[in-house]
């Protein structure tokens, strides 16, 4: 074998090894294009997966979250908080529906207020079986005292006895109580005199005042107060200079003393009304009686002699 044909040989094989070279290079590198290409594959689905959980899971708490604004509302609970929740709840799953690219940040800050919702769901469920528990107790009390049958009279005559029956048809777990009530009489020369026995002519104002006993369950607003001064009689002192005038009480009307608009804070907070009178009263027994949306608030007697 010639020196240049031995030449030509060893350049095939050098040559022919390049190629098995470069072909193994090659189907290495496929190798792990394919690889990456499947664990981005696999991280992409796991990712998708994790959003479709995330979401279904807001899509529950948001369904129950509305189940709980509706039981509260047919027991007068707040509900304007739980709102503004649902309104931000439709928010987070929308931006989870919507949002292809959702930043790693954010995901995780949507999923952290998951366990928040979990955890006001809870709270509400608690809130709701103590409103449940209250209201029954006071609908138990109240079918007893419905036992109690007691006619009504529509004239002011019948007025004590109307009290008596409205008290035994208390059916709202939020209505308003005033206790300590109280009388200060106040004379022409501006003397004060605190009781519930008061001379005629010493008389000039009659103060009446009373505390807003707590209620939980009545919502924080404005409430109209009716103050009824029944005469010995059973009449009511009317005076439309002083804003005398009539409200609805037992689908009927009756006619108030004066009234007086409050914004309840529970908070205990302290009413007064002052009745100046504008002739002599009768002597005897007066009732001062209170009601607030149909219901006797309280009630308290005092004499003139």
């Amino acid at each position: 074998m010639t020196l240049s044909k031995i030449k030509r040989n060893n350049k095939n094989n050098l040559l022919l090894v390049l190629v098995v070279i470069l072909v193994f290079l090659n189907g290495l590198q496929w190798l792990l294009n394919d690889r990456s290409s499947q664990k981005k594959q696999v991280l992409i689905e796991s990712k998708e997966l994790e959003l479709v959980t995330t979401y279904a899971k807001l899509d529950s708490i948001s369904s129950e979250l509305e189940l709980q604004i509706s039981e509260l509302q047919s027991m007068n609970g707040h509900v304007d908080s739980l709102i503004l929740i649902v309104k931000e709840l439709e928010r987070d799953k929308q931006e989870l529906l919507t949002s292809k690219n959702l930043a790693n940040g954010r995901y995780q800050e949507l999923r952290g207020k998951v366990e928040a919702y979990e955890e006001l769901l809870k709270r509400k469920d608690a809130e709701i079986a103590l409103l449940k528990k209250t209201n029954q107790s006071l609908l138990d009390e109240t079918i007893s005292l419905k036992k109690e049958k007691i006619d009504l009279e529509d004239s002011i005559v019948g007025l004590k006895r109307t009290q008596r029956k409205m008290s035994a048809k208390i059916s709202m777990a939020s209505s308003l109580k005033a206790k300590d009530l109280s009388f200060t009489r106040i004379s022409d020369s501006g003397k004060e005199k605190i009781g519930t026995s008061f001379k005629n002519r010493r008389l000039s104002r009659l103060k009446l005042h009373f505390t807003i006993a707590k209620n939980p369950i009545s919502p924080i607003g404005v409430k109209t107060i009716y103050l009824i001064i029944a005469t010995p009689e059973g009449a009511t002192l009317y005076n439309e200079a002083i804003g005398s005038g009539t409200f609805k009480l037992n689908k009927g009307e009756v006619f108030y003393t004066m009234k007086q608009d409050i914004l309840f804070d529970n908070t205990e907070q302290k009413v007064a009304f002052e009745y100046t009178k504008d002739s002599d009263l009768k002597v005897g027994q007066y009732t001062a009686m209170l009601y607030n949306d149909g219901v006797l608030m309280g009630e308290q007697s005092f004499i003139i002699k």
